[in-house]
């Protein structure tokens, strides 16, 4: 014998406005996340991909336009090295090499104005010691947007190389330790200063450092992480490249 479907009764007015605002609400809430995806699709991989184009051509331009000698391992100087001239804000001076980083090369500009970290280049601080001077010469850069500069920063080891190109040199630094400070901590500019960690930025240096600052955690931007590296030599470019450099693929002959 059949069994009798019921009819459902029907909604009641205040039943047929609360399921229909439910309604809206879930579709809202599903319309939002899709927003929110798609900001972040956009912040973590498309602005990358945007300036990496126009990234590559100033590298690109820049190593042409300041080729060493020769690309055999040049000299290895521990005297004091040449001044580097303090250039334009917003200029391209040089490069910064990461051997440990699969060979990653990124733009040096002076000044750390959000338009020059957000194309992809390291950001000098301009009030920082120019590369090879005592002091503390400082840079920034974006860890997972815009070019991605420093993503690798929290893989630093002890005793990893970073060189600093400029036309007609090469300076070698050295890993040596890293801290994290807050972003907005009060007197966290002392890791920038020309005795690292001094607050008063009234010490009077007599080493020649290198202080890397970006975001951290490598999602967030809650926390800066800083690397320090310290000065071991220089190079001139009319003796040839850093040995860290030698096995380099940019500085590889051309195959005939």
């Amino acid at each position: 014998m059949a069994e009798h479907v019921r009819r459902r009764p029907p909604l009641s007015p205040a039943a047929r406005v609360f399921y229909g605002t439910i309604g809206v609400i879930g579709e809202l809430l599903i319309t939002a996340a899709v927003v929110v995806a798609l900001f972040a699709f956009w912040q973590l991989y498309y602005t990358s991909y945007k300036v990496e184009g126009p990234r590559q051509e100033r590298i690109a331009e820049f190593a042409t336009k300041h080729k060493p000698a020769v690309t055999n391992e040049g000299e290895r100087r521990t005297d004091d090295p040449p001044p580097v001239a303090t250039p334009a804000l917003g200029e391209t001076y040089g490069l910064i090499h990461f051997p440990t980083w699969d060979w990653m090369r990124t733009p040096l500009t002076q000044g750390t104005a959000q338009l020059d970290l957000d194309n992809g280049n390291a950001g000098h601080y301009a009030d920082s010691a120019q590369p090879g001077e005592i002091g503390n010469f400082s840079v920034a850069g974006h860890r997972r947007t815009s070019g991605e500069n420093f993503r690798w920063i929290d893989r630093l080891k002890d005793g990893d190389k970073v060189i600093v190109e400029v036309a007609d040199t090469y300076y070698v630094y050295s890993m040596k330790r890293a801290q994290i400070v807050g972003a907005e901590e009060e007197g966290n500019e002392r890791v920038i200063a020309p005795v690292i960690d001094d607050p008063t930025f009234s010490l009077v240096p007599s080493e020649r450092w290198m202080t890397m600052t970006s975001c951290h955690p490598e999602w967030s931007n809650y926390e800066r992480y800083i690397a320090h590296l310290q000065f071991e030599y220089w190079t001139p470019k009319s003796t040839g490249v850093p040995a860290e450099l030698v096995a380099a693929p940019y500085n590889k002959p051309a195959a005939s």
